[in-house]
Order: C-alpha cells, then structure tokens, then sequence
C-alpha cells in the first residue's frame, strides 16, 4: 500500500492520521491485509448469510 491509498482510504473513513504517523500505520495497515490480499479468493467456499425467521407476531 503506497501513502496515496492510504490518504484515500483515510478520506473515506473520514478520520485523520497524524503525517509523522502515516508511514508506521501503512506497514501496519499492509501487513494487517497482506493474509487477504495473498488469499485466492475462487478457493474459498462461500457462504450464505444465516437467515432467521420469527413467526410471533410483535406486539403493535
């Protein structure tokens, strides 16, 4: 990740990163993804959200 994606992803989130920061949260920010970025993700099974159902009725 570049200091460009991350000033991106901060905008995004709408938070602020001190610049004498930046590079420390980069690599942390890096090596926290890097197990998702190296994943292949056709290997993986996906799953479906579990759905729930209620049929009492609420009391309105």
């Amino acid at each position: 990740m570049t200091l460009d994606e991350l000033r991106d992803r901060m905008r995004a989130a709408h938070i602020e990163i001190a610049e004498s920061r930046l590079e420390l949260v980069r690599r942390l920010l890096t090596d926290a993804l890097r197990p998702i970025h190296e994943m292949d993700s056709r290997a993986v099974k996906t799953l479906e959200p579990s759905v729930t159902f209620d049929s009492r009725r609420s009391g309105g």
